[in-house]
């Protein structure tokens, strides 16, 4: 039996180089399975498939759950207010569209997304066609991106209202929302076309990292004068632009409860605006700075394993950001299961009130807008 020290012996993997030869459209024996990924990311092989999976599994569960849960709340209102006495005004809100639409991102991104990173790591290359990896990745990417801008919206439509005030939320209606939403998904799209269509680097499999990924390049094609690293310009593009809408839109936020009379105490609502800025900054930032840390430095494959392993917490986070901790969305996902399962709303209907009150962090950030 040949070992991967010599399979692999004098073998480097070379920048801008997508590697058929690490897919199943070039598999070649007691080679491919040895040397298409750095000894540090083979060796964090357990690790990476306990997290992919864990996150996997569990942000699988939680966003069907919501998104169930939003369905069952837009389209039985009367059922629900029968049964268990209660109104749910928060499906005219533009916001419970957009978390909808994050949910269900994250649950994309969850059931397809993820197990293009398994199927890597648990092979030690991409098991499925050339074609299949740079594609797996295209659509990955998008809706990484997607939820990106998602969340951005999220927070851009926090600071409008908190300068318009709540009486003008839901006098447009759902349909605008829906347009914008349209729009997240095309954008996204025009973003990962880049490498798809060669505009700047390519997509394919880089055996510097060991995946399917923007092939690690120090220019946008090989001999290109324009010395940007692809995989930098497109994360500049898709986390960094709404990075700038999250820190602007909280910012703004922040400052307008500074500005309320000394006499209102306006600090909880201060904190609940920093959670939400610092969840989004120290889980999705990461992952544009790695792009642009030079390759020689020191091994920037393992600490991409670390950052990746982080940031994928994300997709389960937000669940707990947006959903566990506005009370409303806990008790609607309570009467749903209720209903489900053939709970009675009797007791449901006594010990809660029919006002639509949010959980303390949350309503904070709505406090002051009457």
């Amino acid at each position: 039996m040949t070992s991967s020290g010599e399979a692999c012996n004098g073998f480097s993997p070379q920048p801008c180089t997508s590697y058929t030869n690490c897919t199943g459209s070039g598999f070649i024996s007691n080679w491919t399975k040895f040397c298409c990924q750095p000894q540090s990311v083979k060796s964090t092989r357990y690790w990476m498939l306990s997290i992919i999976g864990m996150v996997g599994s569990v942000g699988t569960v939680c966003n069907i759950l919501t998104i169930s849960t939003f369905i069952y709340l837009y389209f039985f209102p009367e059922r629900i207010k029968k049964k268990f006495g209660q109104e749910f005004v928060m499906t005219k809100d533009p916001v419970f569209l957009l978390i909808l639409h994050l949910s269900f991102c994250d649950l994309l991104y969850c059931i397809s997304g993820l197990p293009t990173y398994w199927d890597v790591y648990y092979h030690g290359y991409y098991p499925y066609s050339e074609e299949m990896c740079k594609y797996a990745a295209f659509f990955r990417n998008t809706i990484a991106y997607a939820d990106f801008h998602t969340v951005a919206l999220i927070s851009a439509y926090f600071a409008w209202r908190r300068r318009n005030g709540r009486q003008q939320h839901g006098q447009y209606g759902s349909k605008p929302v829906l347009v914008v939403i349209f729009g997240i998904w095309i954008y996204s799209f025009c973003i990962t076309c880049i490498p798809l269509m060669g505009l700047c680097g390519q997509l394919g499999f880089d055996a510097k990292h060991g995946k399917c990924k923007v092939i690690t390049c120090g220019s946008c094609s090989e001999g290109s004068s324009f010395a940007v690293p692809p995989g930098g310009l497109v994360l500049a593009i898709s986390v960094g632009v709404p990075s700038l809408v999250v820190l602007v839109s909280y910012t703004l936020v922040y400052k307008s409860l500074s500005k309320v009379p000394a006499d209102v105490d306006t600090s909880s609502q201060r904190k609940s605006v920093l959670i939400l800025a610092i969840c989004y900054f120290i889980f999705i930032l990461p992952i544009l700075f790695l792009e642009w840390i030079p390759e020689d430095v020191f091994d920037k494959a393992f600490l991409g394993v670390g950052v990746y392993s982080w940031y994928w917490c994300i997709y389960v986070i937000n669940f707990f950001i947006y959903i566990i901790f506005w009370k409303r969305v806990r008790k609607g996902i309570c009467i749903f299961l209720k209903d489900i399962f053939g709970g009675s709303g009797l007791k449901l209907k006594t010990n809660y009130a029919s006002n639509d009150q949010s959980s303390i962090w949350w309503k904070d950030l709505q406090k002051l807008e009457k």
